[in-house]
């Protein structure tokens, strides 16, 4: 059962100002608070054992409260001006992806190559409000390079990893995505049996997204882009039936470093449902 297809909700409330590796009092961020509702539509389908095709169709749902008149590092009180509490809320298509599948290296499928694209699919005017790498859509169509290893520990212990490396191929309207790495590796436990087969996971996430370049800020430019995160995640996979299986994970944050001041959110939360043909 190597097709298959998968929707995922995630859920993410970015409401705390950071700035380096500690958080930093939100006056100095004229951004108040972004959340998002992700639903990401998954399709797999395996050509033969060697080859196979994925693809990601993602939609936001998304509110951001910002403050017109502010000024990134440098409050409204001295600054000399009123806040300006403006909202938009967007409910938009984003980037779809579309990515080829190498599985030949072993016999059991259990290592892989992947390699596609992103597409400029996604909206960049959702808002007047949002910024540039707050809208739903880049612009851009961006390299998508990764792989994946999984395998066994005895017999009640697996193992998995997994990375992606994204990489911008143009600029749209000056602008251009920073490059980003995300790399997630975790261990399931199979001991457990019943009627629904439960199975206790935990990951460890770890993101790097580079600075962006051009259409930022008008005055400070792109100094507000950038990241390092380390995420903790504990979570459950549930087969419900042969072909049918639910997961849940919770993501919370071990490690932040963000370039300038930023949102973060103080957890992030996932829950899907797989159906394996």
């Amino acid at each position: 059962m190597n097709d298959q297809v998968s929707l995922q909700y995630a859920y993410m409330n970015q409401n705390q100002n950071h700035s380096g590796s500690s958080n930093a009092a939100g006056a100095l961020n004229p951004d108040q608070q972004i959340k998002t509702e992700y639903y990401n539509l998954y399709g797999q389908h395996m050509f033969n054992r060697d080859w196979g095709i994925m693809a990601m169709v993602p939609f936001w749902q998304r509110s951001f409260t910002t403050d017109t008149n502010g000024t990134p590092g440098v409050t409204d009180a001295a600054a000399g001006v009123t806040p300006g509490i403006e909202n938009a809320n967007v409910r938009r298509l984003s980037d779809i992806r579309v990515m080829g599948m190498y599985t030949g290296f072993d016999a059991d499928m259990s290592s892989g190559l992947t390699f596609g694209l992103k597409l400029p699919t996604g909206t960049t005017t959702a808002s007047p409000l949002l910024d540039r790498d707050t809208e739903p859509g880049t612009g851009t169509t961006d390299l998508l390079l990764g792989g994946y290893k999984m395998g066994y520990i005895g017999k009640e212990f697996g193992w998995f990893s997994q990375g992606t490396y994204r990489h911008a191929l143009n600029t749209y309207q000056s602008y251009k995505p920073g490059d980003s790495l995300n790399v997630t590796a975790g261990v399931t436990y199979n001991g457990l049996t019943g009627t629904t087969k439960v199975i206790p996971m935990l990951q460890v996430n770890a993101q790097w997204r580079g600075s962006d370049q051009g259409g930022g800020d008008a005055i400070y430019g792109n100094v507000n882009s950038g990241y390092r995160n380390l995420y903790i995640a504990p979570g459950v996979m549930v087969n419900l039936t042969r072909h049918l299986q639910a997961n849940a994970s919770i993501y919370i944050p071990a490690y932040r470093f963000s370039n300038g001041n930023q949102l973060v959110p103080q957890w992030l939360g996932n829950a899907g449902i797989t159906y394996m043909f």
